[in-house]
């Protein structure tokens, strides 16, 4: 592939990341119910700025190791590859999910990410599994019938 669709590949990886620190941003200002039980019910609840910051760079790790395992922008593979991706994320997102009950929504936020992220992979393999093996079935038919391969 091109360096354009690489560019573009990397552009939307900028604007996925760039919505969801707005989402980690967004739920760090929200209201912490389980945390309230714990302060002064007429405290303000402060700023989770160590839970965003924590939760943002796991997202951005989490994003960055997508596309180095991915690599969308190959074609050869992309089926083995979006599999071990989902495979890992899934195994990475169990132990998020498990703990989610009365967690801060900074949490909840981050679980959200991972569930859409790993339903995305899902979605993307099941796809380019279809699409691969509608082509290996259109080549081994023209093979049968004595026409080269594209």
């Amino acid at each position: 592939m091109s360096d354009r669709t690489i560019r573009w590949y990397c552009l939307a990886a900028t604007i996925v990341w760039l919505a969801v620190m707005a989402a980690l941003i967004h739920a760090g200002a929200q209201h912490d119910y389980w945390l309230q039980r714990s302060l002064d019910p007429d405290a303000p609840q402060p700023y989770a700025t160590g839970r965003v910051v924590t939760f943002a760079l796991m997202s951005t790790v989490e994003i960055a190791v997508v596309m180095l395992i991915v690599r969308p922008w190959r074609w050869r593979r992309l089926w083995l590859r979006l599999l071990i991706a989902f495979a890992l994320l899934l195994t990475w997102s169990i132990p998020f999910a498990m703990g989610a009950m009365h967690q801060s929504p900074v949490y909840g936020a981050h679980l959200l990410w991972l569930l859409l992220l790993d339903l995305s992979l899902f979605l993307a393999l099941c796809a380019v599994s279809v699409i691969s093996a509608r082509e290996a079935l259109r080549r081994r038919a023209s093979a049968a019938r004595g026409y080269p391969s594209p």
